[in-house]
C-alpha cells in the first residue's frame, strides 16, 4: 500500500506525540466557541436584518410545495441555506441547514419525520413562521459557519428546539503540515478499496485505524488517528453528496 521510503517518513513524522499532548483542534474548537459567543449578539441583529428583508414562509405554505410545478409558480427553488424556523408565540428557535430547502424545511411539520418537538407545537395550533437565509448573501464561508453562528445567535440549542449545537469544526487541525500530508497519503492508498466502503461509523474508523496502525507498524498517536478518522468521514460525505447531486 505504502512504499517503504513512505512508511519510514510517516513513521519519523508521527513519532513526536506526547501523552497527554493536548491537539491543535482542541485549542481551534475552543478559541471558535469563545469568539462566537462573544458575537452572538451582533450576529442577532446581522441576521435579524436579512430575515426582515427577506419573505417569510408558513407550514402551510412549505406543506402545499409538494411538487416542482408547484414551487415554480410560488417563485420557490432549493440553494444552501440555513432556515429559521420561529415559533410566535413561544419566542423559540429552530436553525437547520440544507441545500434543497423546501423538502428538508417541510419535514419538521410532518408526523416523525423532523423535529419532533417543533410538529408537536404545531400541531397544538402554534404559529409559526420560516426564513431561509442563502449562503451567499452573508459574510461565511460555509454552511457550517452560518449555522452554528445562527444556532448561538437566537440560543436555540439550550433555549429552543435545537437538540444538538452547531458544527464549529469543517475541517480537523492536524499539528503539522507534514501530518496533514501522512494522512492525506493514507486516504489516498485506502480510499478505493472494499474495505474502505464499509467503513459507516466512527466505531469502524477508529477500529480501522487501530488495526492499520499496527498493521503498517506506525508509532501510537492518537490526535494523527483521530485527525485520519475525520479525513476519512468528510471524503466519504463528499463523495456521497456529489453522488447525489449527479442522480
Amino acid at each position: 500500500m505504502l512504499t517503504e521510503d513512505e512508511l519510514k517518513w510517516m513513521r519519523e513524522v508521527l513519532r513526536d506525540y506526547e501523552f497527554g499532548e493536548i491537539s491543535p483542534s482542541y485549542f481551534y474548537k475552543k478559541k471558535t466557541e469563545i469568539e462566537r459567543n462573544r458575537n452572538r449578539g451582533i450576529v442577532r441583529k446581522e441576521l435579524d436584518t436579512l430575515r426582515n428583508k427577506m419573505r417569510k414562509y408558513t407550514p402551510d405554505e412549505l406543506l402545499s410545495f409538494r411538487k416542482i410545478s408547484d414551487r415554480d409558480i410560488h417563485d420557490y427553488e432549493n440553494f444552501s441555506v440555513i432556515y429559521i424556523i420561529h415559533n410566535c408565540n413561544l419566542d423559540e428557535y429552530y436553525i437547520g441547514q440544507a441545500v434543497k430547502v423546501v423538502d428538508r424545511a417541510r419535514m419538521h411539520f410532518l408526523a416523525n419525520a423532523g423535529n419532533e418537538e417543533v410538529y408537536k407545537d404545531f400541531s397544538l395550533g402554534d404559529t409559526f413562521s420560516i426564513s431561509c437565509i442563502p449562503l451567499n448573501i452573508t459574510s461565511y464561508s460555509t454552511l457550517n459557519e452560518l449555522e452554528d453562528n445562527a444556532i448561538r445567535a437566537y440560543d436555540s440549542f439550550h433555549n429552543g428546539y435545537n437538540k444538538m449545537p452547531g458544527n464549529v469544526m469543517d475541517k480537523y487541525i492536524f499539528k503539522n503540515d507534514d501530518y496533514e500530508k501522512a494522512a492525506n497519503l493514507i486516504l489516498d492508498k485506502i480510499k478505493g478499496t472494499e474495505l474502505f466502503a464499509s467503513l459507516t461509523n466512527d466505531r469502524k474508523r477508529m477500529k480501522y485505524t487501530r488495526s492499520l496502525f499496527t498493521e503498517l507498524e506506525l508509532p501510537e498517536n492518537i490526535h494523527f488517528r483521530l485527525g485520519l478518522v475525520k479525513c476519512i468521514k468528510a471524503y466519504q460525505k463528499a463523495n456521497k453528496a456529489n453522488i447525489r447531486n449527479k442522480e
